[in-house]
């Protein structure tokens, strides 16, 4: 490229010097006037090549001019990304800090979600006054938390069987400062994010005054750097005007974006059936004590409690 650019400008050096000789040149031009035609002949592939020459210059240096800009988006978007490593695993906390609000009954069907979607998760039954889950439901792992240091390890096996696949956490009541005290003090949320185990926590909520209080304290707590979801349980509250219209609760949602999950109400009876066998759900639903019509209602209320959990889109 840059000879036939050469080219052309010795070409164009002669041309004026011809030019101003002009009038020295004696040639055959009377036929015109008395007037020399002094022709100059420049091979067309020069002039093509010249004009595209400034084509390939500036190519190259749009592409450059791209390059770090992609790099500077990937960069950023890699600083988007809170835990390290491709697979995630997740610590499901069941908790409501009060007693008889519904924590194991949303466990249950919790465990049987899972067990229903096939998802490889540990089962942890914590409430060591009831264990009713390791009761019901095989491959159960005892775990408490406890005050004493010497017993901090019976919690701290809870993360790392979250390394491995992800934890469902049965709580007993009135453990808060005992389970917020182990996250802070072992600093688990950071620890998380470097090894790809994040926290949520399932707050069964009765639409008491009360109940609702406990959410908020832990949320304001934690923030966003522990997801929260709040489930409503139906089956002791069926009205949430209440709740939805404090200016502290919609604040907190406005503010944090916490998830909201309605979880169904299963009929008095078949509850109380529920319990009195021991059995799970699923075995409830074709359970020989219960008649046509009070399993169809386990059925319906185990539809809709999967469809709860599906909404959610946080069990993984």
């Amino acid at each position: 490229m840059a000879p036939d650019i050469e080219k052309l400008s010795n070409l164009a050096t002669e041309a004026a010097e011809l030019v101003k000789k002009g009038s020295e040149v004696k040639s055959g031009g009377k036929e015109n006037g008395g007037s020399e035609i002094i022709s100059l002949h420049i091979d067309s592939s020069v002039m093509e090549n010249s004009r595209g020459a400034e084509a390939p210059v500036e190519v190259p240096k749009a592409e450059e001019s791209e390059q770090p800009s992609k790099g500077k988006k990937k960069e950023s978007e890699n600083k988007k990304s809170t835990y390290k490593g491709s697979k995630t695993h997740t610590i499901h906390l069941i908790d409501g800090e009060k007693g008889g609000v519904g924590k194991s009954f949303v466990s249950k069907a919790f465990i049987e979600y899972i067990q229903e979607k096939s998802l490889n998760f540990s089962i942890v039954d914590a409430d060591s006054s009831n264990k009713d889950i390791g009761k019901i439901y095989t491959g159960c792992t005892e775990a408490y938390f406890s005050d004493n240091e010497k017993l901090h390890q019976e919690a701290d096996k809870i993360f790392e069987m979250a390394l491995k696949k992800s934890v469902l956490v049965n709580l007993p009541a009135q453990v808060y400062e005992k389970v917020t005290s182990w996250i802070d003090n072992n600093s688990l949320i950071s620890l998380g994010q470097e090894n790809g185990v994040r926290f949520i926590k399932w707050f069964i909520c009765t639409g008491n005054h009360d109940s609702v209080q406990f959410f908020l304290k832990s949320l304001k707590h934690f923030e966003n750097d522990l997801t929260h979801v709040l489930v409503k349980n139906q089956g002791l509250c069926d009205d949430w005007k209440y709740v939805e219209e404090l200016s502290e609760y919609q604040d907190a949602k406005n503010k944090y974006g916490f998830t909201v999950m309605e979880f169904p109400k299963l009929a008095h009876w078949e509850k109380n059936m529920v319990d009195r066998l021991q059995i799970d759900f699923t075995s409830a639903s074709t359970h020989k004590e219960l008649g046509v019509v009070s399993k169809q209602k386990v059925k319906n209320f185990l539809k809709e409690a999967y469809k709860a959990f599906d909404e959610t889109g946080l069990v993984q």
